[in-house]
């Protein structure tokens, strides 16, 4: 009776692919460079570049239980839907997430040149690199205000002792063994309290590039109206013809290109890293040959935007 009951408990729980989503938003309206917004000062604004570090996350499920997702990082960028598996993780509900924008001490003062190229916290264009002493911008926000909008303003935030957690609760979304967390993040709520109409252009630790990553903390993340379109649509809107799936060396992608909007492939490895991107035609041969065992995430893109996403395993 006593093994009936520790077998019951083990296998209540299931090893699950976790993802985190993120939607950017322009309050209610989808994110847009140069999409006309307004912050609570009643002041209006054009993005043009938000980029930020997302690191330490923490699943929270069962019950409130708090699993770490071990030296992950992601690089959010306005322009690409997140879509990042975090991992496989033994959870049966998600609960929410915490994480903190930026890299935490020391590998934000670091040596950047030791990041394998791909990787998120390797050298970026632009630069999310400020130097060895300060380390890594944790955000970069940038953009322009005024009349005729030809005011600039830019926030760079950094500093180990700006670096802040979130928590967002939120229910994860089920779908088989893989389970989201979507969250929303309303880049119009960066610039809460910002008079950003005095252009200010703070790249540091104390002036409104604190105040805009404080308001990361404090305002812009929140649940997801639920999984990205992309993501619930993907088989019903894109076919993908990708096979074999495991393969070993070689993997054939195939789809009709006149009629699904896809002409670029990012390859990831569960913790980010990009390992390989490729422009696509309507048929096209991957070489694996040279690529390690295990999963990965193959995004496919319509110029900047992400269309669709597929799970291979590699043998």
């Amino acid at each position: 009776m006593l093994f009936a009951l520790m077998f019951a408990a083990t296998i209540s729980k299931a090893q699950k692919n976790v993802y985190l989503t993120i939607s950017h938003k322009l309050g209610a309206s989808n994110f847009a460079f140069n999409q006309t917004a307004q912050n609570n000062l009643m002041q209006n604004f054009r993005i043009t570049r938000v980029d930020y570090y997302i690191s330490s996350i923490k699943i929270i499920h069962d019950g409130g239980v708090e699993t770490a997702v071990p030296s992950h990082y992601i690089l959010a960028k306005g322009s690409i839907t997140v879509i990042d598996l975090l991992g496989n993780f033994n959870v049966t509900n998600v609960e929410g997430v915490k994480f903190y924008i930026g890299v935490e001490a020391p590998t934000n003062n670091s040596d950047i040149t030791l990041q394998p190229a791909g990787h998120p916290l390797s050298f970026q264009s632009p630069s999310m690199h400020w130097g060895w002493s300060s380390g890594y911008r944790f955000l970069a926000l940038e953009g322009v205000t005024g009349f005729g909008f030809t005011t600039l303003f830019e926030m760079h935030g950094l500093g180990n002792a700006n670096y802040f957690q979130q928590t967002v609760m939120t229910t994860g979304v089920n779908s088989g063994s893989d389970v989201y967390i979507n969250l929303d993040a309303d880049y119009s709520q960066a610039l809460e309290n910002i008079n950003v109409t005095s252009g200010p252009i703070d790249h540091g630790v104390n002036a409104t590039d604190l105040t805009a990553l404080e308001n990361f903390r404090d305002y812009v993340f929140g649940p997801g109206a639920g999984t990205p379109t992309s993501i619930n649509n993907a088989e019903e809107n894109i076919n993908l013809d990708i096979y074999p799936n495991p393969s070993a060396k070689t993997l054939f992608i195939n789809f009709d290109q006149q009629n699904n909007n896809v002409n670029k492939m990012v390859m990831t490895d569960v913790t980010g890293k990009v390992v390989f991107e490729t422009p696509l035609s309507n048929k096209n041969e991957i070489d694996l040959s040279h690529t390690a065992k295990g999963m990965y995430i193959l995004k496919f893109y319509n110029r900047d935007t992400l269309v669709t996403h597929r799970k291979i395993i590699k043998e």
